[in-house]
């Protein structure tokens, strides 16, 4: 959904986009007491139905997804499609793959068939996950969204300081960039 506002927004405004890495349960594992998970999973549960209901209105038709998801594997992923010039083809396919098509986007073989359905090097980037090469880099995404004061996604970080989370309609998109410019023209001609 956020791929979808984004990228309506990019038509006629031109931005500099920079993905970063962030797992709402690192390794999969919540940190929560198994009361709390199940209030959670209770929330998500039913919010589910206005979740779906926002992707169709951005043109994204999303199916309940899998629970527990390790999702380190596709953010070590993303670094090395980007580092192959295939970041945003590897992002859409795994959105794809994870909210509409229902896969485990945590399993190596799953991630291995999306990257080279993006045009990369399936051997190359099996051989990068199952060393971690790319770990260091997520890790730091991470440090650096908790400086950030980022514990939700998607998130949008304007000019390194305006934060603004959740997922947002184009118009709202739109008028944040706009108000960041404005503050930012007012602060180079104090």
């Amino acid at each position: 959904m956020a791929v979808s506002s984004l990228d309506r927004v990019r038509e006629d405004v031109p931005l500099t986009v920079e993905w970063r890495a962030f797992e709402l349960r690192p390794e999969g594992k919540s940190g929560m007491t198994p009361e709390q998970e199940a209030r959670y999973r209770q929330m998500i549960e039913h919010h589910w139905p206005r979740t779906i209901e926002m992707g169709r209105l951005y043109g994204v038709e999303m199916r309940t997804h899998r629970w527990g998801i390790n999702t380190r594997p596709a953010h070590e992923g993303g670094k090395f499609a980007r580092a192959h010039g295939k970041g945003e083809a590897y992002d859409r396919a795994v959105f794809h793959a994870y909210f509409v098509d229902d896969r485990d986007i945590g399993d190596v073989d799953v991630l291995t068939e999306i990257a080279a359905s993006v045009g990369l090097d399936a051997d190359a980037f099996r051989e990068a996950l199952e060393t971690h090469r790319y770990l260091d880099e997520v890790l730091a995404d991470e440090a650096w969204a908790a400086q950030a004061g980022i514990h939700g996604v998607p998130a949008f970080l304007f000019a390194g300081r305006y934060l603004l989370s959740g997922v947002r309609p184009p118009e709202e998109l739109r008028m944040a960039i706009e108000q960041v410019q404005h503050l930012l023209a007012r602060e180079t001609q104090e």
